[in-house]
């Protein structure tokens, strides 16, 4: 029999200053791990996987995020998109506290160098909260650079109104190791309510499973959910909530259609119509 040990991740990472150990927080347990998976075992996911390896400038819209709060020395380690030349879209994860500060890294993969990299401070001025989600935007010092390994995401129309079901979606996600990659399809809200006995889907949320593309094993909190479009990559979803690999649960996004004004409102990206 196989045993399994089931964390349900509700936060990012935190990078001690020299880099090499991280930790995650906050993690709540479940004490009794035999009986909570004995429904689950028989139908785990085979194709269990830590992601797919990011070639150079697969994903240029990507960027890490470094979080500092005052004077500590460690780093809060997220994930998010550059939509504009200034600006980050992300989750409020770990960008909440007072005097919050840092410095996204982008045209980062597993085959980058530092010639790829930029590397641009914020401050905390730049953050703009969403006061009932998790939901962030992240104002850079300068704008960045584009390149080929460099370059926004566009975000869905203002009259796109698609729930996006059956699509292929990607994600990206890092996690003390290389930028790994998942494709999954995009399911209901109804059926992720259905396979997602401990959480509550809002018609805000978005939802992939975790068949087919197999299940992250690394944690990718505030990366964005990507659908191809007609014109190239659309970012419909903003990492919430991800599960161990072990587990079908779905992972769960914040659906990015329904903060549309809020977006425009706190950074200068323009919707096309």
């Amino acid at each position: 029999m196989q045993f399994y040990t089931v964390f349900l991740v509700i936060g990012v990472a935190v990078v001690a200053t020299a880099g090499s150990d991280v930790q995650e927080l906050p993690i709540s347990t479940i004490e009794n791990v035999n009986q909570y998976l004995s429904s689950q075992v028989d139908d785990s996911n085979y194709l269990a996987t830590d992601g797919y390896d990011v070639f150079s400038g697969q994903f240029p819209y990507h960027a890490r995020i470094f979080i500092k709060h005052g004077n500590e020395t460690g780093h809060t380690l997220s994930s998010g998109s550059l939509i504009t030349p200034n600006y980050i879209l992300t989750s409020a994860n770990g960008l909440q506290s007072n005097n919050t500060h840092g410095y996204v890294v982008l045209g980062v993969d597993d085959s980058s160098s530092a010639a790829t990299q930029q590397q641009i401070n914020f401050t905390e001025s730049g953050i703009q909260i969403h006061p009932m989600h998790n939901i962030a935007t992240v104002r850079l010092e300068h704008p960045v650079t584009y390149t080929r390994f460099v370059q926004p995401i566009r975000l869905p129309r203002l009259f796109d109104s698609r729930t996006y079901e059956t699509m292929e979606g990607t994600n990206v996600g890092s996690y003390s190791g290389p930028l790994k990659y998942l494709r999954n399809q995009v399911i209901s809200n109804d059926v992720c309510h259905e396979e997602h006995p401990h959480a509550y889907i809002y018609s805000y949320n978005i939802c992939t499973n975790t068949y087919v593309g197999g299940a992250f094993c690394n944690r990718a909190y505030g990366s964005g959910l990507i659908v191809e479009g007609e014109k190239g990559p659309i970012l419909i979803g903003i990492t919430t909530a991800v599960y161990v690999c072990a587990v079908n649960y779905p992972n769960v996004y914040l659906r990015v259609s329904d903060f549309r004004d809020w977006i425009g409102m706190n950074s200068n990206y323009v919707f096309d119509f």
